[in-house]
């Protein structure tokens, strides 16, 4: 799949595809139109349950590191070690030609998640996702620097360095707006 999407960028540049033209190609192409795609915020700049806040800064810095080898950029199950999927650094929708990237703004960082369709796990985590039960992300990383701050007279840490280590699938996540959308289901059948 890995080796499809690469060589399928390479065409796309190359001939200096339209949005139009991407949608067309990608969705005449099964395993590309099969895959289960979510995308929200793993992390927001705000006070979180924990009393602390990470800031765009650190965030920024962090997303590089952790992005910067697929093998690590994992997706659990309630920061267990059952890997369910992976962030992606980009994911286009199939029907409009859309670009979804993996991003830090000025909020947070939000990231396109695809999810596994090769294991049972997986697929069940699909099912409470669709049912709406599972909607929720939260990260695990280290604080590697950090000071206490406050505002409108509320305290709590600033995390101004850190290793992210995973993003995982939950449902109340310790930063409240740290939740996910369904981008693609996986289900569109595709004509050749």
């Amino acid at each position: 799949m890995k080796e499809l999407l690469k060589e399928l960028e390479k065409e796309i540049i190359s001939r200096d595809i339209t949005e139009d033209n991407i949608s067309e190609v990608i969705s005449s192409i099964p395993p590309l139109v099969q895959r289960r795609i979510i995308m929200g915020y793993a992390s927001v700049a705000m006070v979180d349950r924990e009393n602390q806040k990470i800031s765009i800064d650190a965030l920024r810095e962090a997303v590089k590191r952790f992005m910067s080898d697929d093998r690590y950029r994992i997706i659990s199950i309630f920061h267990s070690d059952a890997v369910v999927g992976r962030v992606i650094p980009k994911w286009t929708e199939p029907n409009t030609g859309k670009v979804h990237k993996t991003e830090v703004d000025d909020i947070g960082w939000k990231v396109v998640v695809e999810l596994r369709n090769d294991i049972e796990l997986a697929d069940k985590v699909w099912e409470e996702i669709l049912k709406g039960n599972l909607r929720s992300f939260s990260v695990a990383g280290t604080s590697k620097e950090k000071h206490d701050d406050s505002t409108s007279g509320v305290s709590y840490t600033e995390i101004d360095e850190l290793d992210l280590l995973e993003v995982t699938i939950c449902s109340v996540p310790v930063n409240p707006m740290s939740m996910f959308q369904v981008l693609w289901e996986g289900k569109e059948k595709v004509s050749i």
